[in-house]
């Protein structure tokens, strides 16, 4: 279970050619470069996501059309629960 407060952002990569970009997207979507020149290789994610209801941090690296999972349960509804 992810938490809809989870934010990635990251870069990606085109080995074969160059190509290079950014980019954000929410937690359990499919990340997509929009690159497409032609040559063969995998177009490579390096990124890293952060929760803002807690603050918890992580990172990943997958290819280009791969849907992303931090796979972050979220401590902060328990931690306010307690208070």
């Amino acid at each position: 279970m992810s938490s809809a407060n989870v934010v990635w952002g990251g870069q990606w990569e085109h080995a074969a050619c160059g190509a290079s970009g950014e980019a954000m997207w929410e937690d359990e979507a499919t990340v997509d470069s929009e690159h497409d020149c032609g040559r063969e290789g995998a177009v490579v994610w390096s990124a890293e996501w952060r929760c803002h209801g807690c603050g918890g941090e992580g990172d990943g690296q997958f290819e280009d059309d791969s849907p992303v999972y931090s796979d972050h349960e979220c401590d902060d509804e328990d931690e306010e629960a307690a208070a």
